[in-house]
């Protein structure tokens, strides 16, 4: 199988004719896709290597057909790609299944799966093979620059890694990558013995909230993680996750959004974790807000709390005071990128310095001054730190600490909507 994703001109062109040649030289069938897109040939800088991984999959997906159930894909990862991947997803925050890959075999994406024979062999070994039974190859010139993550890695920082240990890295990487994923089977096994015993018979999609609580945290946040993968849901944001698992280590209810409709919820008092499309009652005075995810409010509304990066239109529109603080309003993170966001209810004496104040001032006088009627002001969710410092109720404006400056680029977006 080769895909020509059209990205490098003729010389995109002269690599599918390379491999058309080859394989009518070796007798054997091929299959050649083209990535056909709206926008035509575009330089690769305006390309994303996940659309073209996509893109590629799709490809394949399509190329063996009705076949795919029983075909192995055998693809050309080498030693090298072991230490590259292993960099990127470390700086990405991975955990063990992340920090194995590329894998012998493994499954990707539709259901399909990859075998890497050539994996133990470095690429200098591979070339020399090639170079002494006189067989030709085509080299991408894309490897050669650093328009891509994986390629600065390859051309400057493993280099000066493995200056500084002083030894080549390679075969080490090679024999962490093994040693983690032995750790990561076992992790996996453990826990296939264990989920059903969770699961709640005749409450699906449910586990049982004490025998979550009974596992380790490693075996937790998987059990929560396929809960909400089977359901069909993406999974929950690193901070959505940091806050369900500290709540079941506190033995406190919680509840993360899912989407607008469904949630997945945990409840000591009912015994369970569960996804459920109806929102269930949060307990006052208060609850975490991870960012990443949306709450669902006592009395009606719910709040979603997200990290945006700032374009300068929008930017602009912010500092010009465009945007209502009815229902949504942007912060500045700055260095305070915490999860220990909370939301609870009005509390008697609460203060804090609105936006353009130069003193703090209660939130009893600001509801006054916008008329905000008494039974309304119990249901309004006031965002808080993990300080109690008040960030934001909806209709008044942010507290002046965290002011969108000009050299803002990333920003904490709090929106409300009943």
């Amino acid at each position: 199988l080769h895909f020509n994703h059209c990205l490098r001109g003729e010389e995109s062109d002269r690599d599918a004719r390379f491999c058309q040649e080859l394989s009518e030289g070796l007798g054997v069938s091929i299959k050649i896709g083209r990535w056909e897109r709206k926008e035509g040939r575009v330089p690769e800088k305006a390309i994303s290597e996940d659309d073209a991984r996509s893109a590629r999959m799709d490809f394949f997906r399509e190329a063996i057909g009705g076949d795919a159930d029983g075909a192995l894909i055998l693809t050309g990862h080498h030693a090298d790609d072991v230490g590259e991947t292993l960099l990127m997803r470390l700086s990405r925050g991975s955990g063990l299944q992340g920090l194995t890959a590329p894998r012998e075999i493994s499954e990707g994406r539709n259901g399909l799966v990859f075998g890497r024979p050539l994996l133990g062999l470095k690429k200098s070994v591979l070339k020399d093979w090639l170079r002494q039974a006189g067989v030709s190859w085509r080299e991408d010139r894309s490897n050669e620059t650093d328009d891509f993550y994986r390629n600065r890695l390859r051309r400057h920082v493993i280099p000066a890694w493995e200056e500084a240990a002083d030894r080549p890295l390679t075969d080490r990487l090679i024999q962490s990558r093994a040693l983690l994923e032995e750790d990561w089977l076992a992790l996996e096994e453990a826990f296939e013995t264990r989920w059903a015993e969770l699961c709640l018979e005749g409450q699906a999609p449910a586990l049982s909230w004490e025998a979550l609580r009974e596992l380790p945290q490693a075996l937790r946040r998987r059990a929560i993680s396929r809960l909400v993968t089977e359901e069909g849901f993406s999974p929950l944001s690193f901070a959505a996750m940091a806050e369900v698992l500290d709540s079941l280590e506190r033995g406190q209810a919680f509840q993360s959004s899912l989407d607008r409709e469904t949630w997945i919820a945990g409840d000591p008092l009912e015994g369970r974790v569960a996804v459920r499309s109806t929102p269930p009652s949060l307990e006052w005075p208060s609850c975490p807000l991870p960012i990443g995810s949306c709450v669902s409010l006592p009395g009606g509304g719910s709040l979603r709390a997200e990290a945006v990066e700032l374009n300068p239109r929008l930017k602009e529109r912010i500092m010009a005071g465009e945007i209502s603080h009815r229902d949504e309003v942007f912060l500045d993170m700055g260095a305070q990128q915490s999860t220990g966001l909370r939301v609870r209810r009005w509390e008697a004496g609460d203060t804090y310095r609105p936006l353009g104040r130069r003193s703090p001032v209660k939130l009893k006088e600001l509801f006054g001054d916008r008329k905000v009627p008494r039974e309304t002001r119990r249901t309004l969710p006031i965002v808080v730190d993990e300080r109690d410092e008040i960030l934001w109720a909806p209709g008044l404006p942010p507290n002046e600490s965290r002011r969108i400056e000009p050299g803002t680029s990333l920003a904490l977006q709090l929106t409300y909507w009943i």
